[in-house]
């Protein structure tokens, strides 16, 4: 009798090729990955295959898992529910394909799987979607069965608190009166907008224009409560700006704490303010030091957004212009009443 994965040297009812390509995953190399109803183990082997790190596979069904550790044995199977994942152990890749619509609840599994996802891990959802324009559960007669399946509109609703995309439609498979979606799901996360110009560039009236409801840090009024001592910050750090920070050239502090390595304590200071939630950064930071910027609060868990845009009247430069053009005119002065006096 056929299983239900197809693999090329034994027929299924379902197009596991197919479903491969529809379902989109990404590259594997040293990810770790979990199939989640895995049956005989076919997307384990492609994972084991694109070069994972570490494979596992669940189901509940006794000879399926018996089947997939002989298909791969470089994977790890076992038969359990999905009710007993690992408590400790998170993936970067987590696929459940063909086995939501098994769940009694099948909304508590969407989210059991995404808490088991690392800080950038996705859940592969593919999921069958009933006609209608309600958010609701809808019963579907197939052919083997009937069963509880959600519409657009429920599914959306679930993955509202996640930031999901749409894939397309899987592959349709046998006995399904209807098609199968495919969802890739993450874990939101809170955003840097990181509005950092050279002064006089419009920072501040872009800030107020669209980011009313929005944490604010504001660079300058950090800087100074660090050198003040308001702000409780590194030593280092704190000696460096408290040494007379002029709060007309907050850019020339910013830039010695960038030329002086201590840019990361600076970063941490905005972290520390800005409490783990999204927040908008309206500080000037030189344009050499802005890929730095995005991959530290990258790093620290946010989804940065670096905000660029030509202005005409950015005068991070007109300080230095000026200086120059003041010496000329100094000598210009000097020859003018020389010349007067003659």
């Amino acid at each position: 009798m056929p299983g239900y994965q197809t693999f090329p040297y034994q027929p299924g009812s379902s197009d596991s090729l197919g479903k491969l390509t529809m379902l989109k995953i990404p590259a594997l190399t040293a990810k770790s990955f979990l199939d989640v109803g895995c049956n005989e183990g076919f997307f384990c082997g492609y994972a084991l295959f694109d070069g994972a790190r570490k494979v596992v596979g669940i189901d509940i069904n006794k000879e399926a898992i018996i089947n997939a550790k002989q298909n791969f044995p470089g994977c790890s199977f076992f038969q359990q529910s999905w009710d007993e994942l690992p408590p400790d152990e998170k993936f970067d890749v987590i696929l459940c394909s063909s086995a939501m619509h098994y769940a009694q609840d099948q909304e508590r599994l969407i989210h059991l799987l995404a808490e088991k996802l690392t800080q950038n891990g996705v859940l592969i959802l593919e999921v069958g979607v009933a006609p209608g324009n309600e958010a609701e559960w809808v019963k579907v007669q197939r052919s083997i069965d009937t069963r509880i399946f959600p519409t657009r509109n429920k599914i959306n609703s679930i993955l509202s608190r996640y930031a999901y995309k749409y894939m397309g439609e899987s592959s349709e498979q046998i006995g399904d009166p209807i098609p199968r979606a495919v969802f890739h799901v993450r874990k939101k996360k809170p955003y840097a907008f990181l509005l950092m110009q050279g002064p006089g560039a419009g920072k501040t009236t872009i800030r107020n224009s669209f980011f009313q409801e929005q944490k604010i840090v504001s660079g300058d009024a950090l800087i100074l409560n660090i050198a003040s001592g308001k702000l409780k910050s590194d030593t280092k750090l704190h000696e460096v700006l408290s040494n007379g920070v002029n709060p007309a050239k907050i850019d020339v502090a910013v830039r010695s704490i960038f030329s002086t390595g201590l840019w990361k304590k600076y970063l941490e200071a905005v972290l520390a303010v800005s409490s783990g939630e999204s927040f908008v950064y309206d500080g000037y930071i030189p344009a050499l030091y802005h890929e730095l910027v995005l991959d530290f609060f990258k790093a620290n868990g946010y989804f940065s957004v670096n905000l660029c845009w030509d202005s005409p009247y950015a005068s991070q430069d007109l300080g230095s212009r000026v200086k120059a053009e003041a010496r000329k005119y100094s000598l210009y002065l000097a020859a003018v009443r020389n010349k007067l006096r003659r």
